[in-house]
């Protein structure tokens, strides 16, 4: 899903520089879209350095306790 999100941000960044290549924004309107498109490029540039580009990544929660009984019981404690 990481993927998806990265490719929808580049879709966004895109549609951002051309919507800054506008001759007829406004000054406010070129500030805002200058704005969002500097912290889209800092969250794409975070995203790739950080390996997200292209894997599927999944959060597994376990139970730390249940790690140290496993290990203990397993070395015949």
């Amino acid at each position: 899903m990481g993927w998806l999100k990265l490719k929808f941000l580049k879709e966004t960044r895109s549609f951002y520089k051309g919507k800054l290549r506008d001759k007829g924004l406004t000054e406010k309107e070129r500030n805002k879209y200058s704005g969002a498109l500097k912290s889209i490029e800092k969250i794409i540039e975070r995203k790739e350095r950080s390996g997200e580009k292209g894997k599927h990544r999944k959060f597994i929660v376990y139970d730390h306790k249940a790690v140290f009984q496993n290990s203990k019981s397993h070395r015949g404690y």
